[in-house]
């Protein structure tokens, strides 16, 4: 097939990812796959499965189905695959590699971007996918089910810009708490997360390595109060305390924190804890407020990202797909970032599925901003 040079949509959105710039170890990688795969070489792989991705398609047969598209045989210089060979490929992709390219992305947004603790902040949660027990056994949490979780931090700059900067998966009986570790590694940036992941000792360190914080307290937390503020009367948020408190018991006490404390439009009395004495208590409240762009964000990867079904059985291929879903919203991401657009990337993406072939320019002066 005569090598394909038009500059697509689709090319334009996967032309960030540069397999020449990847580690020599990566590059090694990609080249002892396409070693042992003449027909369906790394980057063809890669093009399919993202495009099955954004296309949400719903199985393997479903992708393999979609070659019949001409414009798709010509982005990917392949003109037909089994659905068998699309498992044992998404299973054979290494998963380093994957991560590779996505942390590769993720440079490049963050320098578009350019967070500092003033106008971002790491949303964290974790949501769990449920697999079929009979054909996911490796992922067994109780007597009848299988499943894995994905604890996701993601970066907030508003409600347009947001994107998911690290993540770990686990098997779904994983408890939130001992991802913190993991997901918490950018001193001075200010972590959202929800009572879930409340432990005093990890707040505790958190502060003390130079981490922020804004979470919610339980009910039964018992709170020393250290000293109260007067409440400014000109706030959008129904603030009822703003105090300083040490959280726990005699058997441990944390350090000094803030509480605030809102009454929500419900009437009901919410209080978080946080160590940004910088910010105003309204601005404590909608930093907590914010997190709910996580919860969007999970209904959005699982709704339309095609991780209702997942294409494989193995316990590798179910982690490359969901590295992929992140390393596609990445890719939307940056399409955003360089239009400068108002739209959101779930806005960018719908567009996206009617001009996946189209040329370059045809998109981007839909989602130009007006």
């Amino acid at each position: 097939m005569d090598k394909y040079k038009t500059n697509s949509a689709f090319n334009k959105w996967f032309s960030p990812i540069n397999l020449e710039k990847l580690s020599i170890l990566s590059k090694q990688k990609i080249a002892d796959y396409n070693s042992y795969r003449k027909k369906l070489s790394f980057e063809a792989v890669l093009k399919l499965f993202l495009y099955g991705t954004n296309e949400e398609k719903e199985s393997l047969r479903d992708l393999s189905t979609s070659l019949i598209i001409k414009q798709l045989q010509k982005e990917t210089q392949v003109e037909t695959i089994s659905y068998s060979q699309l498992s044992r490929s998404l299973s054979a992709l290494d998963t380093d590699v994957l991560v590779e390219i996505f942390q590769q992305l993720l440079l490049e947004v963050s320098q578009k971007t350019k967070p500092t603790k003033r106008n971002h902040l790491q949303l964290i949660d974790s949501s769990t996918f449920s697999l079929s027990l009979k054909r996911h056994s490796w992922a067994t949490f109780r007597k009848s089910k299988s499943g894995i979780k994905l604890h996701l931090n993601l970066c907030f700059m508003d409600d347009a810009t947001l994107y998911p900067t690290d993540f770990t998966i686990t098997n779904a009986r994983e408890h939130d708490v001992n991802q913190l570790d993991v997901l918490v590694n950018q001193p001075e940036a200010t972590y959202v997360f929800d009572r879930g992941y409340l432990d005093f000792e990890r707040l505790d360190q958190m502060h003390w390595d130079g981490y922020f914080f804004v979470t919610r307290i339980k009910k039964n937390t018992k709170v020393h109060i250290l000293e109260s503020f007067d409440i400014p009367e000109d706030t959008q948020v129904d603030i009822l305390n703003d105090q300083h408190v040490s959280l726990g018991s005699t058997t441990y006490l944390t350090s000094r924190f803030r509480l605030v404390t809102i009454q929500d439009e419900k009437g009901k009395q919410l209080a978080f804890v946080t160590n940004r004495f910088d910010l105003t208590a309204e601005e404590v409240a909608q930093a907590y407020k914010s997190r709910w762009q996580i919860e969007l964000f999970f209904k959005h990867i699982k709704q339309h990202l095609t991780i209702k079904t997942f294409f494989s059985q193995s316990e590798k291929g179910v982690h490359n797909q969901l590295i992929l879903a992140m390393i596609a919203t990445l890719l939307t991401t940056l399409v955003q970032l360089e239009t400068q657009t108002k739209q959101t990337i779930f806005q960018i993406k719908r567009l996206f599925r009617y001009l996946l072939f189209e040329p370059v320019e045809v998109l981007l002066k839909k989602i130009a901003p007006s």
